[in-house]
Order: structure tokens, then C-alpha cells, then sequence
């Protein structure tokens, strides 16, 4: 029976009735009306009255009442007494149990929540706060147990919206709780079930952190269940819900937690592979497996058959997917849509879909397995997998083992680089493909392997320039532009005799290319092409910088916006050809180049901008001191964009019932704040950091013009060394060495003359240079306790700069706290190596993979020996124990290398240094060394056996037999297998020479001399030529019998070495020619 209502709840009614009409100045104008109203505490109990009246309102008015109420009891409960907030409250739980509408018992669930937090809030005793509404705990636990479906849905809908007040207060009844939620997940009804899973779910997601998580954690299982039926009847909501939850459980400490691993990404994987499903669902699917395989790397690797399945399902959603697998190439390029999307493997519903694509998300899992599981676990089960597909008859099939290859090739950098021999026939094979999807995927690969497998990549490209030359002419656009991408990774490290061969049609097809297509994504990629083709070539490229340079100078002059990208291409391509051929054949084109980079900076683009402070950059390396004028214009215009905010507040999204926004709980009637957050411009960030590397060349190359600028300069930068991002740090720590070079070069001519360990005499540095030292080491020591490993490896980079420019004296001034902090992160004690703990038994620390910035580390503990000389030796019991830690036979092999390369280089810096500790540390791990199955440990151990003998002399002479005999096998490696087994050669050989001038009365020269001399000239380390051939001189001067009895042979080495296109320095070849008309 209808109720008649109050005239305060009339009129309450009639304004709150406005607010559901669609005319939105009927909404304005009850807005309005009501804000008066709500602001006294009368509006309460006439909502109150709405809500009730079930027969005489419309169901929306009194949906609308609740919510307008939820915002804004909380400013009105604390001006009410006690027995009126009691009131209050079993008013609130009356309608709950009489309510049959259920969008207004939803709204008055929010409203209770509301009440409830806001009880709880204003309580200061915890125990009072959690026994402050005991009745509402009373009616959850009785509707939890009633009989009705309904009425059980009602307790889990409330304590789902009470969460941030349970998780809070309820404490003390988690584990009654845990059995009320236990009861809803095996309920009956399919609608308490999905209750259960999202106010469970909300639960878990707020507690992840927490220990009192472990109480709800063994509910993952019965929640799996529920979440698979969910999926199976195709009820999106509650599977995307308990997603979202698993996404935050994969970072949750609890070991409880981690036991669950398996089991939920199984769940993950059948909703990846669920066609049914909304594919932003099975995105969420899929970012729960990528953050279980960077949370709990080794405990998912380790789980053989698991990984199996999770690498099986990723293969299969590639295959089984028409999208294009090397479709990211591209993806940040607006041009890419415009261009392609007339063509095969273009995914058009992917526009409707934020992008997110099944091949999408396949290869973004798998990238994050590659870059996170310990490699040992990761690498054969993909390999394995591509090898076997490859040989499939299914072009799809082929699409995914190739595009998978290539996915990987980041991540698995190390393994992939030590198998290129098994796995390259089969990419090159593929690039040939009948199928244009294959084509394009083996570019994609072969450009990644190009990118991340250097340098044992360069030995292929007498394969990898036809090829891909070939894929140029291909009918299939996609595969013409990704072969550029392939020669633009290719080409960046080739030398000018890998190019050669093809450099002439190589140029003329790709200016062809350019001036023949109006496709912007393929013009860009190929001006990319073109530029990394002027790298490798270097002053090779000089008779084609003419052509290439009018072709630049039109794209230089775009000012469409859509055309900013091709112009900025075509800037970097300059400033690459400056590069290769240097200052004389580029001056023509300086001036040109200069003024279209600085109208580009009057552009609204960002990518415009960084593209100019790259290119700056560059032509401050070529153009050194004629580039100075440009200075005054410059750095003030770097400094202000490195000075810059990159966050910036800007408007939340508004919640749900964001159209009463107006009607919030507020007492300021012009808030102009609102609800902000803070917006990240990611665009600033890349443009910040390319002016700081623009600055940072400046400072290198354009001497002592650069100083009047030192000050603020080292002032932006010094703040900017305390940025949030990792990105803007690691290019200041880059940056800060350059910072020395002006000072250089104005008070000390360019050079400073010091001594090895000599800090007892007075410093070479003047005042202006031993200022500037003190301020960048100190700033550059700070940044080695990052928190990020590129800012702590690249900082190493800069000390190591600094003190080897500025001797012993620049140490002393941070020496203590630099080798502490350099000890601390060889023993993996720095703030950067304090792993999370994920809830993940880290076991045994030879899961661990390589950590490329630990090479910088290493490379600066040799440095500390050149620079402190027999000072260092004192720290050798110290810092020799955690060096050797990583050349270990089950550290991978970069850490094996990394180890004995360091080992070396503090035997040949500290020479007798060493003595104490050749016996126990040096000698066992370089004959180890020598027996590795890894080349580049090869090479270092035989380095460091050559450079022992050299400083140790006669005192280990005794163990010049088992030297000997280790370093034989060396002399068998076929050379021909790449540039590091060259090098492994000619480390032997210089070893070998090195033992002879040390101690030749202990080598056995009839046996040895014809083995070294066979492997001369060397090949590919020429740093050791003077060690060899001095070695070889002496031998020749003394007429030692041995020797000559081998004349022919060494006149042929002699020859060879002295030849017009050997690589031998002219010093040294005048010596072998004068050598040489001595054994004619």
C-alpha cells in the first residue's frame, strides 16, 4: 500500500525525480534546488523516506536517492546523537530486508557501506571501531545462512562494497569471514557464487600485501572453480573481475599465495585461448602469466610441464591468428594504419579493440617469459618449439616458429648468440618462404637477432645483404619495409668490408625505393635503411653523400604534421653520414642541416625535437669546435627543456554516479580542483633525455668553448640526477663524464699527464678541473646506490671516464665510499640488486641470468687498478673472492667472461701485485678459463694467463708446461666459425708471446714456434699485434735457431701482415718490412 510522504520527502522527491530525466537542464536546474537542501541534516531522514516508498515513487527516483544520500551522509552522521544514528541504521537494514527492487537495494548496499566506513573512520579504538555497528555484522552473517538466494547475494554485495572497512577493522573475524566466503563459492546459486568471487575477490586484492592474506589464500582454489564456470556460461564480468584480483596476487609475498602459482595460470591460459571471451578479457588473461613469469621467474621456470603449456598456448594463438606478427614493428607509427591496412595479415578489429590483438598478446606474454624466466629454463622449450613448426607444411606454423624466434631474441640474447649457428640456416631458409606472412615474420627475426646478437650476428652478413637485398624487390610492401628495418639493425655495427660487396646497388635500390613509393611508414624505414648503410660503410659512403643528401634536403623542409616523423628520419640520416664520413665531406651540408633542425624546433612535435637534439648530438662528435658558434643559441634552449616538468595534474575520469558530481559532500561551492592525479608525459621524458645526450656531446667535443656554459649546465644536470625516472638518470650519469672534457681542454691542453698510483706529489689538476671532478664523482658515486641497474652500470661507465682522464688524484677525492659501494655491488648487497620478494623461494643463485650492467662494474674495478696501481693490491683479498663468485662453471657464460676479463685486467695493471694470489685465485681460474666451453671465456683466460707471466716473470716459470698445455687445443679452433673464435686465436698467440718474452728458457720453442707462427698474422685483435711481432723481432735479432729454422713461414707472416690492406699500424709495418728484407 502506497504511503503518503512527508512535504519535506515530496518535495525531496520532485527534485530528486529531475535528476533522472534525459534533458539535462531539467538535471542542472534540480541540482540546483537540491544543493540548499542537502547541505542541512533534515535532507537524511527525507531520502530516507524516498527510498522507502517503494509504491509511490518510481523505482529510478528512489535509486537516485540512495546514491545522492551515499555522497552525502558522511558530512551529516557526525551532527547526529546516538539514538538518532541508531535509528539510522536499523532504518537502513529494515529497507535491505524488505527492498524487492534491485538497482535500489544495490544503491542503499553503497549507503550502508558508506555509513559503515564513516563509523569506522571517526573511531579512534580500533576494537571500537570494528564492534561499532555490530548489528550490520549480524544481519551479513544471517542473510550469509538465510534460505533465500537473494537474501545470500545481499551479504556478499555488502561486504564486497565494505571492503576498504573490512580489510581495515574486521581483522579479528577474518577467519569467520573466510568461512562465509568458503560457504558462497560452493553455493548453489550461480548469482551468490559470482557475489562471493567479486566481494572475495575485492578482499584479497586489498589484503595481497598483507600477511592476514595467508587466512583467505587457500580460498584461490574453490575460487578457481567458480571463475571457471563463470567462464564456461560466458559471464564476462565476474571472470574479468577475478583476473584483476589474480594480477594482484602474482605480486603478493605470501607463500600461501605462490603455491597457487600453477593453478592459476592454467586458468590464465584456458581464458587466453578462450575465442568466446572479449579479447580485452584474455589481455587480462595474459598479463596475469607475464607478471607471474616476472614475480616468480624461477618458481614458473622451473615448472617444466607448466612453462610448456604456457609457451604451447602462446604458439598456438600466433597460428591460429591472421594478424601480423611482426605488426609491432609498426604499431608506434601513425603511418602503419594508413598504409597496410589494404594488406594481408592488417587486423582492422583491432582498431576497435585499443589495439589489443590474439598475436598481440601472445607476443607480449612472450616477451616478458624471455626477459624474466632464468634462461636455462626458458630458452629450449621456445627454440624447440620454433625448430619444430619450422619445418611444419602449415605457412601458419611457420609464422609462428619464425615470429616467435624473433620475439625471444631480446630476452634470450645470451643462449641465441651461442646457437646462431644451428638456428640461422633455418631463418634464412624462411626468408625465402612462398607464404608473404612467413616472409615478413623472418624479417622481423632476422631484425631482432640483428638488434640483440651482436656482435656474433656480423659474421652471417655475406648471407644476411643478399638476402635481405633481395626482400626489397619483394611484391609484399609489409616485407620491403620491414627489410629496412632488418638493414637498419644490421648495418649499425657492420664494418665497411661486410657492406662492401653491395654497398653501390644497395644505395641506388634504396634511394630507388624512396623516390618511388608515397607510402610514409615505407620511406621512413627506408631513410633509416639508408642512414645505418652510411654507418656501416663509413667514408666508403662519401661519393653517394651528394645524392643522398638532395634527397634529405626535401624531407628536411616538411611541414605537414603528418610528415614530422619522415623529416625527423631524415635529420638522424644526416647526422649518420655525418658520422661516416666525417667533417670534410660533410662541412657542404652543415649549415643546411642546422637550419632545418632549429625550425623544427619551432614545431609542435616532440619526436621533431628529439630527432634535432639526436642529430645535434652527432654533429657536435663530427664538426668538434666548428660546431661552438651554435652554442649561445643551444644550451640555454637544452637547458630549459631538461629544466622542464614532465608531470602535470590534470582531471580523474569520475566514478560511477558522476553525473551528481554537483551534489558531492563539499562545502566549497566553486571547486575548481576537483579530483586530480598526476599525468606523466612520457613524449618530455624521450625529449629531456635527448637533450641531455645532446649536451653531453657538446661538452665532449667542442673543447674549451664549451666552458662559460659549465655552470648551469651542471646545474640542470645535477637536478636532473635526482629525477623520478630511470630513463632521465641514466643519461645524466651517461652525460656527467663530458662534463670534465671543456675543463681539459682549456687548463691542461687537452690531456693530463699522471702516474699509476702516484698521489704523494702535487696534483696535475687545476683548480677549475679538480672543482669539477670533486662535484661529477661525488654526484656519479651517489647514482652507483641507485635503486635501477642502467643508472648504476652506466655510472660505473662515467667514474671509470673520469679517473682514467684524470689519474689518481680525481679518486682520492670519493676513493673510500666509490670502492665500498663498487664491493657492495659486485657482492649483490646495492640497492639495485634487493630483489622484491614476491612470495618466490629464490633458491639457488645460479638461476640467476647475466646482468649486462655488471660489466660496467667489473670494467671499473680494472679501471681502479690502472688508476691506484699497487694502492689497489690491498684490496685484492677483498674484492678477488666476490669476482671470482661469478666464473663459476654454473654462472652463464657473459659471467664467466665478465670474470676472468676482470681478473686480466688487474694482473696486467698490478703485475707482481698479483703474486700473493696467483697460486689460489689466478692461475686455477684462467687454466678453467682456458677448458670452458664458451669462446669468450676462452679468449679472456688466455689474456689473463699472457699478461701473469708478463708481470710475474721467472716466479712462475714452473707452471709454463701446464700453461702451455692448456693453451694448445686454442691453436685447433676453426677461425672460420667467427669473429670470437678469430679472437680466441690471437689471444693465445699473443699468450704465447708473452710467455716467450718473459721467460724463454721454460717455452720449448722447436715445439711452439711453428704452432704460433701458423696462426699468424692475427685476424681480428689487433690491439696484440705489437705484443706478437715484438716478441717474433727479439727472437730475430738474437738469430735464435728455432726461430729461423722456420724462416719460410715467418717470411710469409711477415708478408702478409705487411701488406697494403692488412690492419697492422704503419708503425708496425715498417718494422716488418725491414724484418722482412733482413731474411731475404
Amino acid at each position: 500500500m502506497a504511503v503518503s510522504l512527508s512535504s519535506d520527502a515530496a518535495q525531496m522527491a520532485t527534485y530528486l525525480s529531475g535528476l533522472t530525466q534525459p534533458d539535462t537542464l531539467i538535471i542542472r536546474q534540480a541540482e540546483v534546488e537540491l544543493k540548499p537542501i542537502l547541505k542541512r541534516p533534515g535532507c537524511v531522514p527525507a531520502m530516507i523516506e524516498v527510498i522507502k516508498a517503494q509504491g509511490s515513487q518510481e523505482e529510478a527516483t528512489r535509486h537516485v536517492a540512495a546514491i545522492v544520500l551515499r555522497k552525502r551522509i558522511a558530512g551529516h552522521l557526525g551532527r547526529f546523537d546516538g539514538p538518532t544514528k541508531a535509528a539510522l541504521k536499523g532504518e537502513l537494514l529494515a529497507i535491505l530486508r524488505t527492498e524487492n527492487s534491485r538497482p535500489v537495494r544495490n544503491g542503499v548496499v553503497a549507503l550502508v557501506a558508506a555509513v559503515c566506513k564513516s563509523e569506522a573512520e571517526n573511531e579512534g579504538d580500533e576494537a571500537q571501531a570494528a564492534a561499532g555497528w555490530p548489528e550490520l555484522f549480524q544481519f551479513v552473517a544471517g542473510a550469509a545462512g538465510d534460505a533465500h538466494p537473494e537474501a545470500r547475494e545481499l551479504a556478499f554485495l555488502l561486504l564486497g562494497e565494505m571492503t576498504d572497512t573490512v580489510g581495515v577493522h574486521l581483522k579479528p573475524q577474518f577467519g569467520t569471514l573466510a568461512g562465509l566466503f568458503g560457504a558462497g563459492l560452493s553455493d548453489g546459486d550461480a548469482k551468490v557464487q559470482s557475489a562471493s568471487v567479486k566481494a572475495l575477490g575485492l578482499l584479497m586484492s586489498y589484503l595481497a600485501d598483507e600477511e592476514e592474506i595467508d587466512t583467505f589464500a587457500p580460498l584461490i582454489s574453490p575460487l578457481l572453480v567458480v571463475a571457471e564456470a563463470c567462464r564456461a556460461r560466458n559471464d564476462e564480468e565476474v571472470v574479468s573481475t577475478f583476473l584483476d584480483v589474480l594480477y594482484d596476487l602474482s605480486f603478493s609475498p605470501s607463500q600461501v599465495v605462490a603455491k597457487h602459482m600453477a593453478p592459476i595460470v592454467r586458468f590464465a591460459l584456458i581464458c587466453m585461448a578462450d575465442s568466446n571471451l572479449e579479447i580485452a578479457v584474455r589481455d587480462s588473461a595474459a598479463l596475469v602469466v607475464a607478471t607471474m613469469a616476472e614475480s616468480k621467474p624461477k618458481l614458473l621456470g622451473r615448472d617444466a610441464a607448466l612453462l610448456a603449456g604456457v609457451v604451447e598456448t602462446i604458439f598456438n594463438l600466433i597460428e591460429n591468428s591472421d594478424g601480423s606478427a611482426a605488426g609491432a614493428l609498426f604499431e608506434s607509427n601513425p603511418a602503419w594504419k594508413e598504409d597496410f591496412q589494404d594488406q594481408e595479415g592488417y587486423d582492422p578489429d583491432a582498431d576497435d579493440n585499443g589495439g589489443i590483438t590474439e598475436t598481440g598478446i601472445a607476443q607480449g606474454t612472450l616477451d616478458m617469459l624471455a626477459c624474466e624466466i632464468p634462461k636455462k629454463y626458458i630458452f629450449e622449450p621456445v627454440v624447440g618449439r620454433c625448430m619444430a613448426r619450422l619445418g611444419s607444411a602449415d605457412p601458419n606454423q611457420r609464422k609462428a616458429g619464425i615470429a616467435c624466434l624473433g620475439v625471444i631474441a631480446e630476452g634470450c640474447a645470451e643462449p641465441l648468440r651461442e646457437n646462431l649457428a644451428q638456428v640461422m640456416p633455418h631463418v634464412f631458409q624462411t626468408a625465402a618462404d612462398s607464404d608473404a606472412r612467413v616472409r615478413e615474420c623472418a624479417c622481423f627475426a632476422l631484425g631482432q637477432i640483428s638488434e640483440h646478437c651482436q656482435p656474433e650476428v656480423l659474421s652471417y652478413s655475406s648471407q644476411i645483404l643478399p638476402i635481405v637485398f633481395a626482400l626489397l624487390d619483394d611484391d609484399n610492401i609489409a616485407v620491403q619495409a620491414t627489410s629496412c628495418y632488418v638493414l637498419e639493425m644490421f648495418c649499425e655495427r657492420l664494418e665497411p668490408d661486410g657492406v662492401r660487396p653491395l654497398l653501390d646497388p644497395l644505395v641506388r635500390k634504396l634511394a630507388s625505393m624512396l623516390e618511388g613509393t608515397s607510402k610514409r611508414s615505407v620511406q621512413e624505414m627506408t631513410v633509416a635503411a639508408l642512414a645505418a648503410t652510411a654507418v656501416a660503410a663509413e667514408e666508403e659512403f662519401a661519393p653517394y653523400v651528394v645524392g643522398v643528401a638532395t634527397l634529405m634536403a626535401k624531407l628536411m623542409e616538411l611541414k605537414e604534421e603528418k610528415t614530422y616523423s619522415l623529416r625527423g628520419r631524415a635529420l638522424e640520416c644526416m647526422g649518420h653520414i655525418a658520422i661516416a664520413v666525417g667533417k670534410e665531406h660533410f662541412r657542404p651540408y652543415f649549415a643546411l642541416t642546422m637550419q632545418c633542425a632549429c625550425e623544427g624546433l619551432t614545431f609542435d612535435s616532440t619526436d621533431l625535437h628529439e630527432f634535432a637534439y639526436a642529430l645535434f648530438a652527432n654533429l657536435a662528435k663530427v664538426m668538434g669546435e666548428e660546431f661552438a658558434p651554435v652554442l649561445v643559441e643551444l644550451v640555454p634552449h637544452l637547458v630549459t627543456v631538461i629544466s622542464q616538468d614532465e608531470g602535470q595534474f590534470e582531471q580523474a575520469e569520475e566514478e560511477q554516479g558522476g553525473q551528481f558530481k554537483a551534489l558531492d559532500d563539499s562545502d566549497e561551492e566553486d571547486d575548481e580542483g576537483g579530483n586530480l592525479i598526476m599525468h606523466i608525459r612520457t613524449a618530455l621524458l624521450e625529449t629531456k633525455k635527448g637533450a641531455i645526450t645532446a649536451l653531453g656531446e657538446m661538452a665532449a667535443h667542442t673543447g674549451s668553448a664549451f666552458v662559460p656554459f659549465m655552470g648551469e649546465v651542471m646545474t640542470v644536470l645535477m637536478k636532473a640526477a635526482d629525477n623520478w625516472h630511470p630513463l632521465i638518470k641514466t643519461e645524466v650519469a651517461d652525460a656527467m663524464s663530458s662534463l670534465i672534457v671543456p675543463c681539459v681542454a682549456q687548463d691542461h691542453g687537452g690531456e693530463i699527464s699522471w702516474e699509476k698510483g702516484d698521489i704523494s706529489g702535487p696534483s696535475p689538476l687545476s683548480a677549475n678541473t679538480a672543482q669539477a671532478v670533486a662535484i661529477i664523482l661525488k654526484a656519479l658515486v651517489n647514482m652507483m646506490k641507485d635503486e635501477t641497474k642502467d643508472v648504476v652500470g652506466k655510472a660505473c661507465e662515467s667514474v671509470q671516464s673520469v679517473i682514467e682522464l684524470c689519474g689518481p688524484h680525481a679518486l682520492a677525492t670519493v676513493a673510500n665510499d666509490c670502492l665500498e659501494t663498487t664491493y657492495a655491488i659486485l657482492a649483490k648487497e646495492a640497492p639495485c640488486q634487493q630483489t622484491d620478494d614476491y612470495g618466490e623461494d629464490f633458491g639457488d643463485e645460479d638461476d640467476d641470468d647475466h646482468d649486462s650492467f655488471m660489466t660496467s662494474v667489473c670494467d671499473l674495478v680494472g679501471a681502479f687498478g690502472r688508476v691506484m696501481g699497487p694502492h689497489f693490491v690491498q684490496y685484492l683479498p677483498k674484492f678477488l673472492p666476490v669476482i671470482c663468485a661469478y666464473a663459476k662453471p654454473s654462472r652463464p657464460p657473459s659471467d664467466r667472461s665478465m670474470a676472468i676479463g676482470c681478473l686480466g685486467e688487474l694482473a696486467q695493471e698490478l703485475e707482481g701485485g698479483i703474486a700473493e694470489h696467483w697460486s689460489a685465485v689466478f692461475y686455477p681460474a684462467a687454466i678453467a678459463g682456458l677448458a670452458d666451453s664458451d669462446d669468450s671465456v676462452k679468449r679472456n683466460a688466455a689474456f689473463c694467463i699472457g699478461v701473469s707471466c708478463e708481470g710475474l716473470g721467472e716466479a712462475i716459470s714452473p707452471q709454463y708446461g701446464s700453461m702451455l698445455q692448456a693453451l694448445s687445443p686454442l691453436f685447433s679452433i676453426d677461425i672460420t666459425e667467427g669473429d670470437t673464435a678469430a679472437a680466441v686465436v690471437d689471444n693465445a698467440s699473443a699468450a704465447v708471446a708473452r710467455m716467450i718474452i718473459a721467460s724463454p728458457s721454460h717455452v720449448p720453442m722447436s715445439m711452439v714456434l711453428p704452432v704460433l707462427l701458423k696462426a699468424l698474422p692475427l685476424k681480428y685483435d689487433m690491439t696484440e699485434n705489437e705484443t706478437v711481432y715484438n716478441c717474433l723481432f727479439g727472437l730475430l735479432e738474437q738469430n735464435h735457431a728455432d726461430l729461423l729454422a722456420n724462416r719460410q713461414q715467418l717470411s710469409l707472416v711477415f708478408a702478409e701482415a705487411a701488406s697494403d690492406d692488412s690492419k697492422v699500424d704503419d708503425e708496425l709495418k715498417g718494422k716488418l718490412r725491414l724484418a722482412l728484407q733482413s731474411l731475404s
